[in-house]
């Protein structure tokens, strides 16, 4: 299957850029320099050389780079701007309504890089008079958050947009606002091809819930317990008993909570949804409380939410509200429309070969069992998100037309008799099972984290295991980017990982060197940036 053109608004970017571009390169060739001497001829044969993809992507970024430069111009003379990506449901529902996913990531893409400011709500008390900003709060207070950043795009921007954070721009959460030893450190992870793991995990979970449906009735029917296995596609997650009443004994499932919802976004699986991801990293970064969570977490203020006593206000920033419900499902969209990271091995004949050694390699040891290479999305590839609270807002994104290239889009065919062919799925390659494991004292924290929705607690030593796609542009590695290179993340392993890393350091400098050639492929596509 060919993948169809992109026609999100970055595609729109790109023609008109493409077109100032070869007018520019036009120009060039055809008139003298200001100073009267004729137009360099070297200048006129590397423009030349350029191929028609790489002048268009060129001709992208110059576009986005002078559409920045005027949006920063703009909000740094007209205060009042900051806020023009704030966005109230309704304004979601009616683009959503007319398919107008290209609108959507639009401003959601404006949203993720908007720089907030105390006027929209950044911050929570106590703050100091006007006019004086904002102060930063490194160290987050509890649940209650910092302020660490004014844009999301301040930590998710290395190796290009929508990517990871840099050593020194770890999360600290969780803590008591002044000690560095009472937080909760994490790195912060890039966001591309979020709205296929997405995917992944519900697809999981139907198939949890149809095997629990089936168990449900027979052992209702049959007047004995039933036990239901729930190996998922060769993914573990042990087994559950239902008895004639329909209780659900969970004592022996593995790697999921016993509400059995997979939670694909966190070091320790700790959202099932982008909307509640982005919900919570509204507050806790910006200190941007949404009218959403002020509406689930009314009865748990205190710890949530804050102690002023207006319930518009309960951070008492001395803003209503400061976002809307619509706010989380606006980035949750951007998010989820966000290109997949891919596989490119070297293209140097030598290296292709070592890298493919690594391939093996990364079998030989067992990396898989964890990091499942690739799996199959089944049916309709439409990621949906639904406002939190009572707020009406559902929007569903068919991400074989809206997502950004690069999309998965290749099907994959089985035989079925002779003559016909069943659809099989569309595979993606996150390398990872979604999956929790112990992980050892290696990489084991102090205490349990407790999920804010029920999930139950999450000891310390177990994590969700982590994609690998783009794994070379993500530098530093593991939950606190403790790890410099992929080595030492992989010598980090222990518990389940253990005997994969004793069979990596076993292995002699050669192979050992291939495997991490292998693992240095999972890239993105490259990004031409203009700064």
């Amino acid at each position: 299957m060919t993948t169809p053109p992109n026609t999100g608004p970055r595609a729109k970017a790109l023609s008109l850029g493409a077109l100032l571009l070869s007018a520019g390169l036009a120009a060039c060739t055809a008139s003298p320099e200001p100073d009267g001497h004729p137009p360099d001829e070297a200048l006129i044969a590397a423009t030349s050389a350029i191929e028609l993809d790489t002048a268009e992507e060129l001709a992208d970024a110059v576009f986005l780079f002078k559409r920045s430069t005027l949006g920063a111009f703009t909000v740094a003379t007209d205060p009042n701007e900051r806020g023009e990506t704030l966005i109230y449901p309704e304004s979601v529902g009616v683009l959503a309504e007319d398919d107008l996913f290209e609108e959507i990531f639009g401003i959601g893409d404006e949203a993720f890089e908007a720089e907030r400011d105390r006027q929209f709500g950044l911050g929570r008390a106590p703050l100091p008079p006007l006019p004086l900003p904002t102060p930063s709060q490194r160290i987050q207070t509890g649940e209650l958050g910092g302020v660490d950043s004014t844009s999301c795009r301040s930590c998710h921007f290395t190796g290009g947009p929508d990517g990871a954070g840099t050593a020194t721009q770890v999360g600290l959460f969780r803590g008591d606002g002044r000690r560095l030893s009472s937080a909760t450190v994490r790195e912060a992870p890039h966001v591309m091809g979020l709205g296929y793991i997405t995917l992944m995990a519900r697809q999981i979970d139907r198939e949890i819930q149809h095997r629990v449906f089936l168990g449900t009735f027979f052992a209702e029917n049959d007047g004995v317990p039933s036990e239901v296995n729930l190996n998922i596609d060769g993914i573990d997650f042990g087994r559950v008993t239902i008895s004639p009443e329909g209780d659900i004994d969970t004592s022996q499932i593995i790697g999921i909570s016993p509400d059995l919802v997979v939670r694909p976004f966190g070091f320790k699986g700790r959202h099932r949804d982008l909307v509640h991801l982005t919900d919570e990293a509204l507050q806790l970064h910006h200190g941007l409380q949404s009218a959403a969570r002020a509406e689930v977490y009314a009865d748990q203020a205190a710890t949530y939410l804050g102690d002023n006593e207006d319930s518009f206000d309960r951070d008492g920033d001395g803003i209503q509200s400061d976002a809307s419900g619509g706010q989380s499902v606006l980035l949750a969209s951007y998010l989820s429309m966000l290109a997949v990271p891919n596989v490119r091995p070297p293209e140097d004949p030598r290296l292709a070969f070592v890298w493919a050694r690594g391939r093996a390699v990364f079998d030989e040891v067992d990396c898989g069992s964890c990091h499942r290479p690739s799996t199959r999305l089944t049916g309709e590839l439409v990621v949906t998100h639904e406002a939190i609270g009572a707020t009406d807002l559902t929007v569903s994104i068919d991400l074989r037309e809206f997502g950004q290239d690069p999309r998965p889009s290749n099907l994959d065919f089985g035989q079925l008799g002779d003559d016909e062919n069943i659809l099989v799925g569309v595979p993606i390659y996150p390398f990872t099972d979604l999956r929790r494991h112990d992980m050892g004292p290696e990489l084991a924290e102090p205490g349990p984290e407790i999920l804010p929705d029920g999930g139950g607690e999450i000891p310390g030593e177990v994590w969700l295991t982590r994609s690998l796609w783009g794994l070379a542009d993500t530098a530093p590695y593991l939950h606190d980017g403790r790890a410099p290179t992929v080595h030492d993340a992989i010598v980090w392993h222990g518990g389940e990982g253990a005997e994969s890393r004793d069979a990596y350091l076993a292995l002699d400098g050669e192979d050992q060197a291939a495997l991490r050639v292998f693992l240095l492929s999972l890239t993105r596509a490259p990004t031409v940036l203009v700064d």
